[in-house]
């Protein structure tokens, strides 16, 4: 009987979507619960905006060593460089190496290294950064991630320093022994929406572990088959007119109960539940065809940063004493700067400083990602400097500056067409700030130019003249953009810029699949539990016929 129920193919569809659900079936409730806080939220982070607000008022008198001279001590040429304080001193924070890379701090009055901070300097730190807080505690000294700090650029700032506030809302600040800042900040309740938003929903309690991406391809693709399958059957198995019976009650399903339900649910929300599952797919990027395509080595040096935080070797050559002294005076024309950064637009180095939020502010400042305390461009007023005219500031690149950019970036290429855009398009927007949470991105900021060129990946480049960046969209970008982002967040323009539209249709769509998943468990557990109960209980003997043909109960099995 079993050989011929998998010869069939309708009993072996029935049989592999029931089983595949069942292995799976509390993983997408999970998904669908998770989703719903990961429209709104991601993992607890410290924002662009506080960082820069608690930092001091950068002062550059005592400044003797240039950043050339500083950097002679690294074991690799910077990628990156902020000037800021360290106390009352002046440091350089030089980040080297490929991907998030390593930050490494010098002093820039003496050249000396900054020493990393034990908890001592860590408790004394965190004290300059919060004043207003007299009883510190320190809570832990972690060489590992704890449940909120598994994000792969977190990695280069461990250990970590983590300590409390014991305030009401339960504050915890991360300070890294590496970087000498605060990397993270936590309470209660982003603690409690990063457990269950963006962890449970990437089973982030497993990042540190060789299996996790294993896992999650694993869990991916027996969901893509189980909605595949389930889609099938439920098609196969309504009746579009009512040809079944309960109780002498007419149906169009065959199902009575949870799984009436579940078949009716599945068949309105099934095409979401494929369409979400395979684009969780392509965020694991393995789907060929669909994935984020890399920036090339000319567009990195041209001011490009790639979507793992990679740019070009920075020239240093440009920065002396004298001309940062300038820059930060002709800079405190406009506002106090607490920072300056040294940003590569085109073949020349410029120093961007963004005006510090007021406390009444800072909660204004838009934030992209779990790693917004060290994103290059955050998304504030700002002014910029060149080195080598320091004594005035601007605003912006100028119109032909940034087409020169554009052209220099492609060299060789011809352009099909160019567009100054004062409004955003499919591929250059912003988007559900909870997604690509482990990556420092860009803001997106306008006035753009788009330049679209003629090779063979059909690449189009968007270049900001404010604050001076380049956003790469290759027709392999395309295709992830709408395979992955449109839809895993549907953050199509019709509904996404005509908010609260997007929020009702997608918490809709995510309780119409969380309503499929939940009616199926409770008949899963049923079976699972009929399966438990014939493992566990004694096979009884089987009865013998008697010699008229009846059948006879041993003696020893009552009736």
């Amino acid at each position: 009987m079993r050989i011929r129920k998998l010869l069939d193919w309708r009993k072996l569809l029935i049989y592999s979507h029931r089983w595949l659900g069942i292995v799976v079936g509390l993983v997408f409730v999970a998904w669908c619960v998770s989703g719903v806080v990961l429209m709104y939220y991601g993992v607890p982070h410290l924002t662009a905006g506080e960082r820069l607000m608690r930092l001091p008022v950068l002062d550059l008198s005592t400044v003797r060593v240039s950043p050339s001279d500083a950097a002679a001590q690294l074991k690799e040429p910077p990628r990156r460089l902020r000037i800021s304080m360290h106390g009352d001193r002046p440091v350089y924070r030089f980040n080297t190496g490929r991907v998030f890379g390593r930050w490494t701090l010098i002093y820039a009055d003496t050249g000396e290294l900054v020493a990393p901070l034990d908890r001592d300097a860590a408790l004394s730190w965190l004290k300059g950064y919060l004043p207003e807080w007299h009883t510190l505690r320190y809570d832990a000294y972690l060489q590992r991630p704890d449940t909120y700090t598994r994000l792969p650029a977190m990695q280069t700032h461990f250990p970590l320093h983590r300590m409390a506030l014991d305030d009401g809302a339960g504050t915890e600040y991360y300070v890294s022994e590496r970087s000498g800042e605060a990397v993270m900040k936590s309470d209660r309740r982003t603690r409690m929406l990063g457990l269950f938003g963006y962890i449970t929903h990437t089973f982030f309690f497993f990042r540190q572990k060789s299996w996790w991406s294993a896992l999650l391809q694993w869990a991916s693709w027996v969901g893509l088959l189980m909605s595949i399958t389930g889609a099938v059957v439920g098609v196969w198995r309504y009746g579009l007119s009512p040809r079944f019976r309960h109780k002498r009650i007419p149906s169009h399903s065959p199902y009575t109960g949870w799984m009436k339900w579940h078949h009716y649910a599945g068949l309105i929300f099934g095409v979401f539940t494929i369409t979400w599952v395979f684009s969780g797919l392509v965020s694991l990027d393995i789907i060929p065809g669909i994935r984020e395509s890399r920036y090339s080595p000319q567009q990195i040096a041209a001011g490009a940063r790639s979507v793992q935080g990679e740019g070009a070797i920075v020239d240093l050559s440009s920065l002396t004493v004298e001309n940062l002294k300038t820059a930060a005076s002709t800079v405190s024309w406009s506002f106090a700067p607490k920072e300056l950064e040294l940003l590569q637009f085109g073949s020349e180095p410029y120093l961007i400083a963004y005006r510090p939020p007021t406390p009444e502010a800072v909660d204004g400042w838009s934030s992209r990602s779990g790693m917004d305390f060290i994103t290059p461009t955050p998304d504030g007023e700002h002014v910029l400097v060149s080195p080598l005219h320091p004594d005035r500031t601007f605003p912006r690149f100028d119109d032909d500056t940034v087409m020169k950019v554009a052209r220099d970036a492609m060299t060789g290429v011809a352009i099909r067409d160019s567009a100054w855009l004062n409004e955003y398009d499919d591929y250059y927007y912003k988007t559900v700030s909870s997604f690509d949470l482990g990556l420092p991105r860009m803001a997106k900021t306008l006035p753009v130019l788009r330049v679209r060129y003629e090779d063979a990946a059909q690449t189009w480049l968007y270049l900001t003249p404010s604050p001076g960046q380049i956003l790469k969209v290759e027709s392999l970008d395309r295709a992830n953009r709408w395979g992955y982002y449109g839809l895993h967040a549907f953050d199509f323009a019709f509904l996404y810029r005509y908010r609260p539209l997007w929020d009702i249709v997608v918490v809709a769509l995510l309780v119409g699949v969380g309503v499929s998943s939940v009616t199926s468990l409770v008949p899963a557990y049923r079976r699972l539990a009929r399966h438990a109960r014939k493992l566990t209980q004694p096979a009884r003997p089987r009865a013998t016929a008697s010699p008229l043909g009846a059948s006879r109960t041993p003696a020893s099995q009552p009736e």
